[in-house]
């Protein structure tokens, strides 16, 4: 068996390789949504391994690129997150032995640490390949109650990306959090050119807030999930609702959802988000979400 860095070339038998081994999930498996996820993001193309045999592509592992910020500091992680093997070569530990690989790979590159959200059945593995659990997010969340929808005809027009106004306004944080480094570039490609999913934004100019979000169908309803806030000022519950109430009125969610640095007064706040798991390779302090402080949109399924 051959282990060898992936090509572009590559891209048409990994995305076969995935379906065949995952079938299609909530997220379709594309060439271009491919593309756009490891070769278009603007922290660098993902480091990926693949594993052949004879002239047959048997495993693909994946680490995308990530930076978060804290005051001047850059760190630079990656997150695992594509990986699949072949049916008739599974149980041969070729999935470890490319996650092995490809963790040596990012620890010589000086990457600072990984991270990812494994479900149940991933999670062990990971804990035994060096993993440590950091916890469940924590979700701030408000319940909607009786709640007329009026949608208007105009929705996707009136709440549509919006690329001159992220462009406009800064993301404001503390220096003491660790939040996404939103470099030039990255709300474009996380949001405005995803293949896969709709994003929406409100904003108020005046206010200083911006928020991009997006419509989930979830059992109980819907789910108006708050991705990224951007806003260059501290922000009040007033202010917040008066970027926010707007679209959700239309919307006629039965949950609002937000993660991040601010908690806001009227939503309750609970560790029920993904479990968050982190490798740390060349960081000299523990990580904690009293200092790590990711989004939903950082966190996300994608």
């Amino acid at each position: 068996m051959e282990i060898r860095p992936a090509q572009e070339g590559d891209i048409p038998a990994i995305v076969e390789l995935l379906k065949l081994s995952l079938g299609e999930s909530r997220m379709p498996k594309s060439e271009a949504f491919w593309r756009w996820k490891h070769l278009e993001n603007p922290f660098g193309k993902s480091p990926v391994l693949l594993a052949i045999e004879g002239d047959k592509l048997i495993g693909v592992r994946a680490f995308i690129r990530w930076e978060w910020k804290q005051g001047d500091k850059i760190y630079k992680t990656v997150r695992a997150v594509d990986t699949a093997t072949h049916p008739e070569h599974q149980g041969k530990g070729i999935f470890k032995k490319l996650t092995l690989d490809l963790v040596h790979q990012c620890r010589e590159e000086g990457i600072d640490f990984i991270f990812n959200t494994p479900n149940t059945n991933s999670k062990p593995g990971y804990l035994k390949m060096g993993w440590s659990a950091l916890g469940r997010l924590n979700i701030n969340f408000r319940p909607v109650f009786r709640l007329l929808t009026r949608t208007a005809s105009d929705f996707e027009e009136q709440f549509r990306w919006n690329e001159e106004a992220v462009n406009r306004l800064q993301y404001l944080s503390s220096s003491n959090v660790m939040v996404t480094h939103h470099k030039p570039g990255f709300f474009h490609w996380r949001y405005g050119s995803n293949p896969n999913v709709r994003y929406y934004m409100a904003g108020n100019e005046k206010v200083g807030l911006y928020i991009i979000f997006r419509i989930k169908p979830i059992r109980l309803g819907t789910e108006f999930r708050v991705v990224n806030m951007i806003t260059p000022n501290a922000i009040t519950k007033k202010q917040f609702d008066a970027v926010l109430m707007p679209a959700v009125k239309q919307v006629g969610p039965c949950l609002i959802t937000y993660a991040g640095e601010q908690i806001l007064p009227g939503f309750i706040s609970m560790k029920v988000g993904p479990v968050v798991t982190i490798h740390s390779l060349n960081i000299d302090k523990p990580l904690s979400f009293g200092v790590w402080k990711p989004s939903l949109g950082d966190m996300e399924v994608f």
